[in-house]
């Protein structure tokens, strides 16, 4: 399992100041709700109030993604859609969130988590703006720690560092790698694509018919990625595709939807949903 140490770090920095807070913000992937979710979630928010943002929700296959809606919101969750680039994330929160933090001694305060590359520091940073972020100095409050002030009773907790999923098994991984949350190691990029090709043959091949022609008919990846690098005009000498090159520019063209819509994993897929 990937697990280094500034997770940790992070995790230790929850426990210490998840007292302060009465909600989690959770931001997710739309794409994968379910891969794309905070390690040990379950354990480090405990009772508080839990409230999940599925962002890039504009390049989700949209049926898809409202089954994993349907689960969270069954187990209590607020669940909200949106694309975070697309809006202006402060009245987003105003509008839709604040109101579902409970209110202690006349202040909302919450603290926003997610894996790298599901939006957080999108949504942080566009609250912060120039004059927003203050340095917690709350009893009890580690050291660094900052609070982002929404409006007049609103707070946000940034902690420093990240969290991830659980990497338990490796499809788990190559949707991480898919959506730019995780990046690939040595073999894992081939392992990635070749996951992706099988995966959208089967159940989106309209992906590899935008990125080429009769894409979906192809033997495997690796034809596939010929094929897409030549298209591109990525070649070597004799006119053989950039295999490499190709790779890259397709997963990351993968990674950032602009082939189309794409959601990696349903319900149904997991025998257990830990949520």
């Amino acid at each position: 399992m990937w697990y280094p140490g500034h997770i940790a770090k992070t995790k230790r920095a929850i426990k210490d100041n998840i007292k302060a807070v009465s909600a989690v913000i959770e931001l997710v992937d739309s794409r994968i709700p379910y891969s794309s979710r905070a390690y040990e979630y379950a354990s480090l928010f405990r009772d508080k109030k839990k409230i999940i943002i599925f962002n890039k929700y504009d390049i989700c296959e949209i049926e898809k993604t409202k089954k994993w809606i349907k689960i969270y919101e069954n187990k209590g969750y607020i669940v909200k859609t949106v694309s975070l680039k697309s809006i202006n994330i402060k009245n987003f929160l105003k509008k839709n969130i604040a109101n579902e933090i409970p209110e202690k001694f006349n202040e909302r305060r919450a603290l926003v988590v997610g894996a790298p590359n599901v939006g957080k520091s999108t949504f942080i940073n566009s609250l912060k703006g120039k004059k927003t972020t203050s340095v917690g100095n709350t009893p009890g409050i580690t050291r660094g720690v900052q609070w982002i002030n929404v409006d007049s009773k609103t707070k946000i907790m940034d902690t420093p560092g990240i969290l991830f999923p659980e990497l338990y098994n490796k499809s788990i991984a190559y949707k991480l790698i898919l959506a730019g949350c995780l990046k690939a190691e040595d073999d894992e990029a081939d392992d990635a694509a070749f996951f992706a090709f099988d995966y959208l043959k089967e159940n989106n091949p309209k992906i590899l018919e935008n990125s080429v022609e009769n894409g979906s008919k192809l033997e495997n990846a690796y034809e596939f990625i010929e094929n897409f690098a030549k298209k591109r005009n990525f070649l070597k000498k004799g006119g053989i595709g950039d295999y490499q090159r190709g790779l890259k520019t397709w997963l990351k063209e993968i990674s950032d939807g602009k082939l189309g819509r794409i959601t990696y994993e349903i319900p149904d897929e997991y025998e257990e949903i830990k949520v």
